[in-house]
């Protein structure tokens, strides 16, 4: 009977569909139905507790929830009714929706001839449901009635459909409410019937977005029983509306009871030509369902851009990083002299490289995400595999610039170490190989930027992402571009090749590191496994710069080669498919420490048993997590101020991937590591350390809290 859904059809009490976040099921008011009749059903959405969905204008963000149906041939439902909603600050924005559960209801109407012995009635619903991040989610919900000329009601889900109308927006024609406009703004007069005051709790809600700022304040002002209301338009807004269509929602109530929270409102807006001024200004006070959000960071757009430029300049810095661009640095030495004029023509590829990776990197990014996968800023090196290519990769780019072969140049290319033999492809790749050495590191003021990034829409993180790239190209586009700056690189000569030999060496440590990685990743047997593999390639490389030198005879060269490179690739594919040695050996080493493995029900019983809590989200390939540890968390003072107060501390290691701390770290709007969290004893919500920890940073944290 249902193209859409054949097969998902369930039993009557269908029951409910569970997502990550929220919870949702199809119910009706009655027990059957009848044909020619009209009854309602109401799709159940609660949302996790801190979490929220939106309303049918969500705001500054976010998206209202809708439902696509699929029923019988002639079966008519109509439009969702929604709810008041609440005022759901987060500064500097502001969005409607709802905490908890919600029902909206539709109707449903069935056709006089209508013949069938049962009606089944499915869709698939949609929503955002958010927190300090944001997430789609959806299910396929259904409902079986029975068809009977006399239905009955549903004693269960009655009351819950008669409470969810009473928080419809109501029309209570003895109060009268008009609409003035003067300039962008709109100004509302609410006249009382009799004798009442106008309540002063009083907030507008827009049917649709570019009416008001949703997150401005509404000042009210009264005179005599009146009250004005102040609404600032929009600045997104073409033109002023001629009509005003929202909902009045009041925590005293509208009538003498205080049940009817909220006014249907639906004018014509007349014009001013000066703005109305006088009355007595009333203390602000959040309308009903104006619930505190939980705390976010206070990021905008054009804070979150420069955020990530400066995070970009501080990459360069990174110690992932500056080995590889210090290469860059002397591909222009060789250049700035014999052929000047193409050194602002490599920078702006070297930069081309780096800004196309970074939109390739956040791409597959968030197609990821829109594929249920919940991943951050250096995923890709919770691949033991990525992490074996970027091995094998820096111990090539190594064993170049020492020497030890030559394939065309190739590799030297790549890394632009040889910039006049390789051409642009090679200043294009260094942009390539930077960005990739660059995802382990997060340099300060990026986790707050990528956070915000990764939780607006597409446009707003590709400008995110634009300017982080931009700000770790900035320093090559401005030795590019300042001729002053080139005359004063010295010219090439035998020291720029003792030089290359000696950028050979952090290039190669950047491989130790990363082997570090591999250790937590595959355990020791996957780690010797790869230096095997390492050793067979070294070994060919040997082989093939001395038939290079005319040392030995192409034949036993290639055979050679031919063999050594096998090996390696099997030595390389048994590291990777070697079983990982698992979270459970990294927290054995963590053990040693007293730190103890992270988990949301852990961290639940420690908060609801009053003891104060330190989290630490990190990675083996993350360096800022690494220094802070060896600087601050593992400090002497620190760890005897944490035992003196009894303050448990958790581990929550993302070396490889994990779902829940990945999701832990959206809820604080983090797409990577590192972070901490700080619980003090009874708190309700964490205070968030600085991405860069000192002792003294910890201590006086503990000690103000304390």
């Amino acid at each position: 009977m249902l193209a859409l859904y054949a097969g998902l059809a369930l039993p009557a009490n269908a029951g409910v569909v569970h997502t990550d976040y929220a919870e949702a099921e199809l119910v009706a008011e009655t027990r059957a139905v009848a044909p020619g009749g009209t009854f309602w059903v109401a799709l159940r959405l609660a949302a996790a507790p801190g979490w929220h969905t939106y309303w049918r204008n969500p705001g500054d963000s976010g998206l209202p929830t809708r439902i696509d149906w699929d029923a019988p041939a002639g079966v008519e439902i109509g439009a969702l009714r929604w709810p008041y909603p609440e005022y759901i600050p987060t500064p500097p924005f502001a969005s409607y929706g709802y905490h908890g559960e919600v029902l909206l209801l539709a109707p449903v109407t069935l056709p006089a001839a209508y013949a069938a012995q049962e009606l089944a009635l499915a869709g698939r619903a949609n929503w955002l449901v958010c927190r300090e991040v944001c997430l789609p989610e959806s299910a396929v919900v259904d409902l079986i009635l029975p068809v009977a000329a006399d239905p009955r009601p549903e004693p269960h889900w009655s009351q819950r459909f008669a409470e969810a109308r009473a928080r419809w927006p109501r029309v209570l024609p003895q109060w009268q409410v008009a609409a003035s406009g003067f300039a962008d703004d709109y100004f509302l007069t609410i006249t009382p019937p009799g004798a009442r005051m106008a309540p002063p709790d009083v907030r507008f809600f827009a049917h649709e977005q570019t009416v008001v700022e949703t997150a401005a304040p509404q000042p009210r002002y009264r005179d005599g029983t009146a009250l004005r209301l102040e609404l600032s338009g929009s600045s997104f807004a073409e033109k002023p509306r001629r009509r005003l269509t929202g909902v009045l929602v009041s925590g005293s109530g509208w009538d003498p009871a205080g049940q009817v929270k909220a006014l249907a409102v639906d004018l014509p807006v007349t014009p001013l030509e000066t703005a109305p001024q006088g009355g007595e200004p009333v203390l602000t006070v959040p309308a009903d369902g104006a619930q505190p959000a939980p705390p976010v960071a206070d990021t905008g757009f054009a804070f979150a851009v420069l955020l990530a430029f400066a995070g970009g300049l501080i990459l360069n810095l990174m110690p992932c990083v500056f080995p590889i661009l210090s290469i860059k640095v002397l591909s222009f030495v060789d250049l700035a002299h014999g052929h000047p004029g193409k050194v602002r023509l490599h920078g702006g590829v070297f930069a081309a490289g780096v800004l196309v990776s970074f939109w390739l990197l956040l791409t597959l990014l968030l197609l990821l995400r829109a594929g249920g996968s919940q991943v951050g800023w250096g995923f890709q090196l919770q691949s033991p595999g990525f992490v074996i290519a970027m091995v094998v990769l820096m111990f090539l780019v190594g064993m170049n610039l020492l020497g030890l072969f030559e394939v065309g140049n190739s590799v030297a290319r790549l890394a632009g170490g040889r910039p006049s033999g390789g051409g642009l492809a090679g200043s294009f790749g260094t942009g390539v190989l930077a960005t990739a050495v660059a995802t382990p590191c997060t340099a300060p003021f990026m986790s707050v930027a990528l956070g915000y990034a990764l939780t607006q829409p597409a446009p707003v993180a590709y400008a995110v992402f634009t300017a982080l790239a931009v700000g770790m190209a900035a320093p090559y586009l401005l030795l590019a571009e300042v001729p002053a700056l080139l005359e004063r690189l010295p010219r090439p000569g035998p020291w720029l090749d003792t030089l290359r030999h000696l950028l050979a060496f952090p290039v190669l440590a950047t491989a130790i590191w990363l082997l570090w990685v591999l250790d937590h990743q595959l355990g020791p047997t996957g780690l010797a496994l790869t230096l095997g593999s390492l050793l067979a390639l070294g070994f060919a490389l040997w082989i093939h710069g001395r038939r290079q030198r005319g040392a030995l005879g192409g034949g036993i060269s290639a055979a050679f080669a031919t063999g050594a490179l096998l090996l390696a690739a099997g030595l390389g594919v048994a590291a990777i498919a070697t079983p990982p040695a698992g979270r459970e050996a990294v927290r054995a080493q963590r053990q040693v420490l007293d730190w103890e493995p992270y988990s949301d029900a852990h961290l639940a019983r420690l908060r609801t048993a009053g003891e104060p809590v330190l989290v630490d989200f990190t990675a083996a390939w993350c360096i800022t997590c690494q220094v802070n540890k060896r600087v601050a968390l593992h400090a002497a003072s620190v760890v005897t101020a944490l035992k003196a107060g009894k303050v448990r501390t958790l581990v929550a290691d993302w070396t490889n991937y994990d779902e829940e701390i990945t999701a832990a770290l959206a809820r604080f709007g983090r797409s990577g590591v590192p972070l901490y969290l700080y619980y003090p004893s009874g708190a309700t919500e964490p205070v968030i350390l600085p991405e860069l920890l000192t002792p003294g940073i910890l201590l006086s944290t503990l000690e103000e809290t304390s």
